[in-house]
């Protein structure tokens, strides 16, 4: 995946999950998961610079499966060695709080 097509695909990933949620509506969240698993399996989030492909990232803290939850945990750590800047770390955080919080039903 290019670079051009790993800034469609987190368009989309914002058209159809992130800004529904900042404004109220419903995300389709199994899409969103779907394209952000795709992204990351081709390798293209890699294309984007980090703050982007965090974004990239987010549908997972909220997707259904522990699994994908896991998964955001574990690239946001990556995330955070791969730059050693703060933000990253706040990232890193609030994906434990989200992981966390889901799995223990709050």
């Amino acid at each position: 995946m290019n670079a051009a097509s790993a800034e469609d695909a987190l368009a989309e990933i914002i058209r159809i999950d992130i800004l529904p949620r900042l404004i109220g509506a419903a995300p389709d969240a199994d899409a969103a998961v779907a394209l952000a698993s795709a992204l990351i399996a081709s390798g293209g989030d890699k294309n984007l610079p980090p703050l982007l492909r965090g974004l990239a990232f987010i549908p997972l803290l909220h997707g259904g499966r522990p699994i994908d939850r896991e998964r955001a945990v574990a690239l946001f750590a990556g995330l955070r060695r791969e730059t050693q800047d703060p933000v990253f770390e706040q990232a890193y955080d609030c994906a434990l709080r989200q992981r966390d919080r889901t799995t223990s039903g709050r």
